[in-house]
């Protein structure tokens, strides 16, 4: 997996900045926002596992980045010949104070000690953007990200050109116009990315029908 000063590199040759244009601010500016855009098509799948320290309805999860469950099991108990036999869906997530937090609606309610499995769609990082301690892109995948981390980069900087003096003459919409195209075809390639994985709307369970519908 590509690290952030890789990153830096690749896009920097692709705005062909040899006279260091670009800050490493800007280029990291552009990546966190191009980033951010290519989680929501294609969020990282993430396993996490959660001790219930305080018995009730509601808890309170300390997983950071975490934007959809897509499975979740109660009580786990990883011995058992299937651990996923408590699989369940009678729960909700909201963020309660910035903070992931579910809420069972069942009659199964966690007690202390009880173990919670989930699998959950997270967000996608770089190794050293903010923090993070490895990279989660996939490698056919680095290309575009790129492309649309050049394209914002060039869109900022002509917007910083345009109270600034002694530029070239339609330097500004030259690179206005470079940078769109570039942030056009990486938006392009989110609507393909988007009809690879199927994240789960509807429960297969609990939602029972009238007769009318039998």
């Amino acid at each position: 997996m590509t690290a952030l000063v890789a990153f830096r590199t690749r896009i920097q040759n692709s705005l062909d900045d040899t006279n260091s244009k670009y800050t490493t601010d800007v280029i990291d500016e552009a990546l966190r926002k191009i980033l951010n855009e290519y989680t929501r098509a294609n969020p990282n799948f993430l396993t996490a596992e959660f001790t219930v320290t305080t018995a009730g309805r509601i808890q309170t999860l300390s997983t950071a980045n975490l934007i959809a469950i897509i499975q979740l099991v109660h009580p786990y108990d990883s011995t058992l010949t299937d651990p996923f036999v408590y699989e369940r869906e009678d729960f909700t997530l909201s963020y309660m104070d910035g903070s992931p937090t579910l809420y069972f609606s069942g009659e199964d309610i966690p007690e202390v000690g009880e173990i919670i499995y989930f699998k959950y769609a997270g967000k996608q990082t770089i190794e050293d953007l903010d923090s993070a301690a490895a990279s989660s892109i996939r490698d056919d995948h680095e290309d575009i990200l790129i492309v649309g981390a050049s394209g914002q980069a060039a869109m900022m900087r002509a917007s910083g050109l345009v109270e600034q003096w002694g530029g070239r003459p339609g330097e500004m919409g030259a690179l206005m116009t470079w940078g769109t195209r570039q942030y056009a075809r990486f938006l392009d390639f989110l609507l393909e990315v988007k009809q690879e994985p199927n994240l789960p709307i509807f429960p297969d369970t609990f939602w029972p029908i009238d007769k009318w519908d039998e």
